[in-house]
């Protein structure tokens, strides 16, 4: 069976004990199985009931917990529900008390089903645990029931009572007996023994609850209850028990059956009600309840047996209610009461109208006051009104002598006045006569008082009675605590209204009484004041003749500020016009609007004070010449201050005013008397001596709390004063200087400094003007760096010296500062290291790469010179074997080898020659790849020590790409791909020529594009890489291109040989180039990658292709170092397009002449540019031919190489030979110098025509000895016009380029070239000096 079958949770929820339910077995859980809404109404109670179950020790838990006696109906299981057997302490078999006590409260406690323990608290204290224990004979010993069934007729006291604990009170055992005594076998429950299990738990459990609570069982509901629910049945117990509810409750039967049917239904409790309930007593008296009830159902296999119904008493909060309401009711009537007299009449009013009548059934207020009639302090009492009591009755006379009388109350009455309390009236114990309560009209329920209680009412504890109040009470209720705070509180509302009513009727006879008197004052006033006019007139009279001689302006105004009189000072200061009288506004009229506001204060702040001083400022008229007053006795020591009072005072006067008013009779002010007084150079000279001494404070403060060492000191050295600072600085103690000499330069500045502070100060006292010097003195300086080291460095101060000359302009002493600049000093010192330190680490890194450059670049410009020779050898071969085996006939056809033997070797030699020129051709185009390896490492290395630099010159941008174009035109044929350049027609539109731009930059990213173009396309079944290019005034972007460009690095800036401007914006032009391929395009995770260091497309690119993944990195930065941008477009197996931008400017027109005259000498300026270059017909191998007499025109017949390296020597000198010129060599610049003497140019017979130069060499570099060539033709010692000389260098760096210019080099060469190269470069030099000649 389980709890929520018998509505158990219903009953315990509507407990208002606070009550928990926790697991009997095992007794684990760490908080209560159940906790009821009484509990948790206690915060502080419930932490201690969750605490204890956490904690599971202590006497109050192990009670909890203890286990059932052996031989109790829980043990035996023969009942479901019972309270704890009680048990003699020692007994055999006894079990745990019933009760215990814990925080204060007592606790009970009942096992249900085996399983669980419900623990419920009672209203007793702990403190009466003595008073609840019951004789031992009351022991039931091993009793299996609470209940029992008597055990004979009657029984007594002192018999065996098995039902009751040993825990309740002995007055609860006249109850049980009942309850055990009683027939029930006459009722429809019949005898105990036969009622059923569930209702005799039931019962057990309501005759332990301190509740009252009522039981109807069964289908007659029989009525059952406990020992609490007695006592609201008053006589009728214990008639009512075993009564039907019919019976029990004829009134409200129905209502009941009502709720009983609603929750029978619904199987929980019904909703709470509340009855007004009068409780017959025993002595036939009625008793006022309030009772708020609900009825629970007692469920058993989805049956109802029966009904619960807990009652809990209302009757103090619902009485509580009813007497605050008539508190507040009675308050708010009161407080509206002027006089006593009206407060005795509001407040029989508010006690007649008072709800329900039957809280006040009786009232007889009587107000107490002197007896006239008596010669003793006798009180007698005025009957004010009553309620309930007919004219005439005994009871209330209208008039009481309460000395010596015992008529009516009197004599209660008298001790009321006595009495700081309500006196309490009983007819029990005589003080209140039975006799003088017949005939009285009752209030209410009509029935007689048999108490009343007598307020005495009195404004204060300590003043005399004015009232007695006499109450009947209720008779329906007992004068309980309650009823008495009741009367308390209506006592002390009684007392503060009256106290109130007493004070605003004192006040009102005081104010009548003031009235009165300020009436007499006023009529001796009126007398006093005729006189003193008549005084008052004579006297004005005699100031006004008196007020025209004096130099203060003084003036009479009324109470409405109209001035009545003034002085003619008084005009003359302020300027107003002389109108009698002067309103206001034509005072104010003279006053600047400034001052204004401070003026109208002034006579607000005179109405309360009467006296007032004011400054103000007024327009002095045009018209004014009357002097300003001069302080009295101040002129010559103003003077000789240096104070000009007479300067220009802007047309304005500052005033000083007093002003005094005086009161009428009524009170307000009738008349104003104001004395002004002309303050302009009063206010002058004290505002400039307040000038001059702040001035000289703060400049006493400012040297003192300087951070400048201040001295004053006479021209011998000896110091005359100084600041902290100072002495701090020369490591000095501070002291008296009029009892000390000190001189302090004399002994604090270092030796090597004490010269040039006498020059210093020579040329002081000489020029008579400031100087200044930086000086060490012998104190070191110390600071502390972010690091927490200690700095330790000389001290280095800036003096400064000023002259200081007496009133004959002779110098006498010498003022300054001295400024510490030794961090300053420090900070530059070691700036200065790192500035040398700097530039030895770049001088040494550059230094390094351009001997890195120098030693990679030259084995490479032999490697592909002699590839160029092989492949010219191997071609001449070729030729010679096809002419030996393969004659041609007469039609000039070759024939083929007629024997099988001439044949074999023919083709086997063919073969060979043809495998030979490959090979070779494969040694050019990997020196040509190492060679972009290594520009590109350079490059890098650049980037990374920011060596790097863009230097703009005037080029064709055509012919840097058709140069490009060149470089790769014999790689692609030998693939067999097409490679063809075309010029965007948005070019030509634009009308370029020549264009200020980085040439080698730009170069150097279109080789890295096409070489990745021609790597990837060469082994493709198309092979095509194309070369566009385009201009625009407008940055590309991606509306404009195919490609998707890269966002440029924010950090990136243009950078170059200094800090470069902006380009304006009408000379600025944007170049974009795009190499598009048809190779095997890219994906979009392999396109994520380019552009970064190191990084190919994929793993297996360096595996098929090689490279070093820094092409397209290197390309990135270039470009946007020329605030350019690149970008790629591609998709797996349709090719890629790699596109940039640059930033270009037109070149200025002195720039444009000389590009253009430089490119008509050697013939390269297109006429049409907008064409397709690389349309060649020819595909397959390709051979450089091998150079020939053609190739070098007449104008070159000899050429001084100066070259250091031997191989470079052969081959350079042999190829030039084959090109048709005499060569001389030289082995550096010394030995150049010397055989320059052995040509035509001076006394020899060689044909020189043009100078090889190298620029790295031993004894003398190739720099030097172009200048020295260059200042013997200044000279004169060489004969013709300039000799050409081209640096032929493995230095690269356009740096180099520029200073072997400016050395004098006509041009630059960069190894590793190829003849052919040499040879363009050497006829284009040429050209240009013969223009230029």
């Amino acid at each position: 069976m389980g709890l929520s079958d018998l509505g158990i949770f219903h009953l315990l929820n509507s407990d208002p004990r606070p009550t928990f339910v926790i697991a009997y077995t095992p007794v684990d859980a760490s908080q209560p199985a159940y906790v009821n809404p009484a509990l948790r109404e206690h915060p502080v109670l419930h932490e201690s009931i969750v605490q204890l179950s956490r904690s599971r020790h202590g006497p109050f838990w192990d009670w909890i917990t203890a286990p059932y006696p052996p031989g109790s109906p829980t043990a035996s299981g023969s009942s479901a529900c019972a309270p704890d057997a009680p048990g003699v302490p020692g007994a055999p078999g006894a079990g745990p008390a019933r009760s215990f006590p814990f925080e204060n409260l007592y606790w009970t406690r009942s096992i249900v089903g085996d399983e669980w323990v419900v623990i419920s608290s009672n209203d007793q204290s702990s403190s009466s645990d003595v008073a609840f224990r019951g004789p031992a004979s009351h022991n039931r010993g091993n009793s299996n029931s609470l209940l029992h069934e008597p055990t004979g007729p009657s029984t007594s006291v002192e018999g065996n009572h098995g039902w009751i604990p040993s825990d309740f009170m002995p007055e609860e055992e006249s109850f049980v007996d009942v309850i055990n005594t009683f027939d029930w076998a006459g009722t429809p429950l019949g005898p105990l023994s036969h009622w059923p299990a569930l209702l005799q738990q039931t019962f057990n459990q309501v005759l332990v609850d301190s509740r009252p609570i009522v039981i109807y069982w069964g289908d007659k509901l029989t009525t059952l209850y406990n020992e609490a629910f007695s006592k609201l049945c008053g006589s009728k117990h214990p008639a009512l028990l075993g009564k039907s509810v019919e019976d029990a409750w004829p009134d409200f039967c129905e209502k009941i059956k009502l709720a009983m049917a609603t929750t029978s239904s619904k199987h929980r409790a019904g909703d709470e009600d509340e009855w007004r309930f009068f409780v017959e007593k025993a002595d036939g008296s009625s008793e006022e309840k309030y009772l708020k009830w609900s009825i629970i159902p007692i469920i058993d296999k989805n049956r109802c047996l029966g009904f619960i119904q807990p009652i809990q008493d209302t009757t103090s909060m619902r009485l509580w209610e009813r007497r605050t309401k008539m508190l507040i009711d009675l308050g708010d009537m009161l407080v509206t009461a002027r006089d006593v007299k009206s407060f005795w009449v509001k407040l029989i009013q508010e006690l007649e109208a008072c709800q329900p009548t039957y809280d006040i059934p009786l009232a007889i207020l009587y107000s107490v006051e002197d007896d006239s009639h008596s010669r003793s302090l006798a009180k007698a009492c005025r009957l004010e009104g009553c309620l309930g009591v007919p004219i005439g009755h005994p009871i209330a006379p209208p008039k009481l002598q309460l000395e010596g009388s015992s008529q009516g109350l009197s004599t209660s009455f008298r001790k009321a006045l006595q009495s700081q309390n309500p006196l309490l009236l009983q007819i029990r114990d005589g003080s209140l006569p039975e006799s003088l309560l017949n005939g009285l009209n009752w209030r209410g329920f009509e029935d007689p008082c048999r108490e009343a209680v007598i307020c005495p009412i009195r404004p204060t504890k300590e003043e005399r009675v004015l009232g007695l109040l006499l109450l009947g009470l209720n008779p329906r209720r007992p004068y309980d605590n309650d009823y008495r705070q009741y009367i308390s509180l209506l006592g002390q509302k009684l007392t503060t209204t009256l106290a109130s009513t007493v004070l605003l009727e004192e006040e009102a006879r005081r104010g009548r009484n003031i009235a009165e008197q300020a009436a007499y004052d006023q009529a001796m006033l009126k007398e006093k004041l005729t006189m003193q006019t008549k005084e008052a007139t004579e006297s004005v009279q005699k100031f006004q003749q008196i007020a025209e001689f004096i130099p203060v302006g003084m003036c009479f105004g009324n109470h409405r500020g109209n001035i009545q009189f003034a002085n003619d000072a008084w005009h003359r200061i302020t300027g107003a016009p002389q109108v009698n009288p002067l309103s206001p506004e034509g005072f104010l009229s003279c006053v600047i609007e400034e001052d204004k506001p401070n003026v109208q204060r002034a006579y607000e702040e005179l109405q309360r004070t009467l006296t007032v001083t004011i400054e103000f400022r007024v327009r002095r008229p045009v018209e004014d010449n009357y002097p300003l007053q001069h302080p009295i006795g101040s002129s010559p020591s103003f003077e000789k201050a240096g104070l000009d009072l007479d300067a220009d005072d802007e047309g304005v006067r500052h005033v000083l005013g007093s002003l005094k008013a005086e009161r009428g009779p009524d009170g307000r002010i009738n008349q104003v008397l104001a004395c002004l007084t002309d303050v302009t150079l009063h206010k002058k000279a004290a505002e400039e001596a307040i000038r001059k001494a702040q001035q000289a404070e703060n400049l006493k403060r400012m040297a003192e709390l300087a951070t400048v060492g201040m001295y004053d000191m006479a021209l011998d050295g000896r110091l005359l004063g100084a600041n902290n600072v100072f002495f701090e600085m020369c490591g000095l103690e501070r002291v008296d200087l009029s009892q000390v000499s000190i001189k302090p330069f004399e002994t604090c500045v270092v030796d090597e400094d004490v010269t040039a502070l006498k020059k210093t100060l020579v040329k002081l006292v000489r020029e008579g003007r400031s100087q200044t010097a930086e000086l060490r003195l012998k104190t070191q300086w110390t600071e502390t760096d972010t690091t927490g080291d200690q700095i330790v460095a000389p001290r280095w101060v800036l003096a400064t010296f000023m002259p200081v000359s007496n009133s004959e302009g002779v110098i006498q002493t010498f003022t300054g500062c001295l400024s510490d600049v030794s961090l300053q000093k420090w900070q530059f010192e070691k700036e200065r290291r790192r500035k040398d330190e700097a530039i030895e680490s770049k001088r040494q890194q550059e230094n390094f790469i351009d001997m890195t450059s120098h030693e990679m670049r030259n084995p490479l410009s032999a490697i592909i010179q002699c590839a160029d020779a092989v492949i010219g050898c191997l071609t001449k071969a070729q030729e010679l074997v096809d002419t030996r085996f393969a004659k041609p006939d007469n039609n000039g056809v070759p024939k083929s080898p007629t024997s099988d033997s001439s044949t074999g070797f023919y083709q086997e030699a063919v073969q060979l020659l043809k495998d030979s020129i490959d090979n070779a051709e494969t040694i050019i185009a990997c020196a040509q790849h190492q060679k972009r390896i290594v520009d590109d490492i350079l490059t890098m290395s650049k980037l990374d020590s920011n060596l790097l630099s863009i230097t703009p010159i005037t080029v064709n941008p055509i012919h840097i790409a058709q140069e490009a174009y060149k470089m790769f035109e014999v790689e692609a044929r030998r693939v067999d791909i097409d490679l063809t350049m075309v010029v965007d027609r948005s070019y030509t539109e634009l009308g370029i020529e020549f264009l200020d731009l980085d040439p080698s930059r730009l170069k150097q990213v279109l080789i890295n594009l096409l070489t990745n173009a021609l790597k990837f396309t060469k082994n493709g079944p198309t092979r095509n890489v194309s070369i566009t290019m385009s201009a625009s005034k407008s940055r590309p972007d991606a509306r404009s291109s195919s490609v998707q460009f890269i966002p440029r690095a924010a950090e990136l800036a243009w950078q170059g040989d200094g800090p470069s401007l902006p380009v304006p914006e009408e000379n600025r032009v944007y170049l974009m180039f795009e190499v598009k391929d048809t190779g095997q395009g890219l994906t979009e995770e392999e396109k994520s990658s380019l552009f970064q260091r190191f990084v190919q497309a994929n793993s297996k690119t360096h595996v098929k292709y090689g490279g070093s993944g820094l092409g397209l990195f290197i390309s990135r930065r270039l470009t946007e170092m020329q605030n350019g941008a690149i970008g790629v477009a591609s998709s797996p197996g349709q090719g890629s397009t790699f596109a940039f931008y640059i930033e270009a400017q037109v070149p200025s027109e002195e720039a444009f002449q000389e590009a253009r005259a430089a490119a008509e000498a050697v013939g390269h300026i297109l006429k049409a540019p907008s064409g397709v270059f690389g349309k060649g017909t020819s595909k397959g191998p390709f051979t450089m031919p091998k150079p020939t007499k053609k190739l070098l025109g007449p104008q070159i017949e000899g050429v001084l190489l100066v070259e250091d390296n031997l191989i470079n020597q052969q081959i350079t000198r042999r190829d030039l030979i084959t090109s048709g010129c005499t060569v001389e060599v030289a082995n550096h610049g010394v030995e150049a110098l010397e055989k320059l003497e052995k040509t035509n140019r001076a006394s020899g017979q060689f044909p020189l025509s043009l100078i090889l130069m190298d620029i790295e060499m031993p004894i003398q570099d190739g720099l030097t000895c172009t200048r020295k060539i260059r200042e013997l033709e200044k000279a004169g010692h060489l004969k013709g016009p300039r000799i050409p000389i081209i640096a032929v260098s493995a230095n690269a760096r356009m740096e180099q380029i520029m200073e072997a210019k400016g050395a004098g080099c006509d041009d630059v060469l960069v190894k590793p070239f190829r003849i052919p190269e040499l040879i363009e470069k050497m006829m284009t030099v040429t050209k240009l000096l013969e223009r230029a000649g």
